[in-house]
């Protein structure tokens, strides 16, 4: 089997776990990633996303969401501030994380949680996503750059 393969049906589990867990979400035209988007109470809305990646463990998936994008270089970067006020966020979010990924010319903020998807089950799926989601929103609203994920 390929990686590409072994992603694919890693992603297939994980949306058959999805179902189960009552989210409602797609896997995307190349089967590689999961995608399902969340809604709150106060009428914002955020995306969240999962890929299958390898841990020490085996087979798993980690799920993530877009807080906000940064441009890359010298002065359109994450702060000095911002990166010590997220780090401080690590130490008291649970279930969540948050990190940065390069996108093109452009770095993403996302916080995020890895999970194995053998033992994997519903709740822990949508106790994984609506964590991520909070958090990753919660980030969003603070810089004030609207609801853009």
């Amino acid at each position: 089997m390929t990686g590409n393969e072994e992603q694919k049906e890693m992603i297939a589990r994980l949306a058959a776990i999805a179902t189960l867990a009552g989210i409602k979400g797609q896997v995307e035209e190349d089967g590689t990633r999961f995608t399902a988007g969340y809604g709150s109470d106060d009428g914002r809305s955020q995306m969240v996303y999962a890929c299958a990646i390898r841990t020490p463990c085996g087979p798993g998936v980690s799920v993530y969401s877009p807080a906000a994008r940064y441009k890359k270089g010298f002065f359109g970067g994450l702060s000095k501030e911002a990166a010590i006020e997220l780090l401080k966020l690590n130490e008291r979010t649970f279930f969540a994380r948050f990190g940065l990924r390069d996108v093109g010319d452009e770095t993403l903020l996302v916080a995020s949680v890895d999970l194995l998807i053998e033992t994997l089950d519903p709740e822990e799926l949508r106790a994984a996503m609506g964590s991520v989601s909070g958090a990753a929103d919660r980030w969003e609203e603070k810089v004030g750059k609207g609801d853009d994920f």
